[in-house]
């Protein structure tokens, strides 16, 4: 039985079950990060919202009043770049979140794989170290 074991390469117990708990942990920490890019996007997208609001005021504000018209406008093109920015934030947020979502998918895959060796060294015997 332990010969088996050898012949097929398989680690020790003690590896396998390591690389199994550190694949783990690069899950957790994977999902940890495409949470974190999750809030990214919605919070680049309440700025984005927000910026067309402040825009939109700040158009109304240029009807409203003639002696704030110059103040309105610069309050405007303010307000257009950080739309402007904010969509910028939120592509890259969900640029992001799609890398933090493969590297979960990758994460899984490799304690899958971590998993599967270690049961299967377990059936067939570990190698001694």
């Amino acid at each position: 039985m332990e010969r088996r074991g050898r012949e097929k390469g398989h680690s020790s117990a003690a590896g396998l079950l390591g690389n199994w708990r550190a694949a783990e942990r690069d899950t957790a920490a994977a999902k940890t990060a495409s949470s974190v890019a999750a809030l990214a996007v919605a919070a680049a997208l309440a700025a984005e919202e927000a910026a067309q609001e402040a825009e939109s005021a700040a158009s109304a504000a240029t009807d409203a009043a003639a002696r704030a018209k110059g103040a309105a406008e610069h309050a405007k093109k303010a307000a257009a770049h950080a739309a402007e920015a904010a969509q910028m934030a939120s592509s890259t947020a969900e640029g992001d979140k799609a890398r933090a979502d493969l590297a979960v998918a990758k994460a899984e895959l490799a304690e899958d794989d971590a998993r599967n060796r270690f049961h299967e060294a377990e059936g067939g015997g570990f190698r001694e170290d």
